[in-house]
């Protein structure tokens, strides 16, 4: 059986620190060549994606937030270059 981990552990199990990993993320794509960026997000982290978008001058394409089961904790949201 595989065994998987990975290559730097968080270093703490507060989601908070998970949050801030994704937000980071976030930033870092917004600083690359795209153009576009499409994907699902935490909605702990909603407030400060769109101050980003806002300040790095991106505009909100499209946002959509779910209630059914896992979904409940994501809302997808597609990010345009202005």
């Amino acid at each position: 059986m595989s065994h998987y981990s990975l290559i730097c552990p968080f270093l703490t199990d507060n989601p908070q620190f998970a949050h801030g990993v994704e937000f980071g993320l976030l930033y870092a794509r917004m600083q690359s060549q795209e153009e576009r960026i499409s994907d699902y997000f935490h909605k702990e982290n909603q407030d400060q994606i769109l101050l980003l978008a806002s300040r790095q001058g991106w505009y909100v394409r499209e946002m959509k937030s779910f209630d059914k089961s896992f979904d409940k904790y994501w809302f997808w949201c597609v990010l345009e270059k202005l």
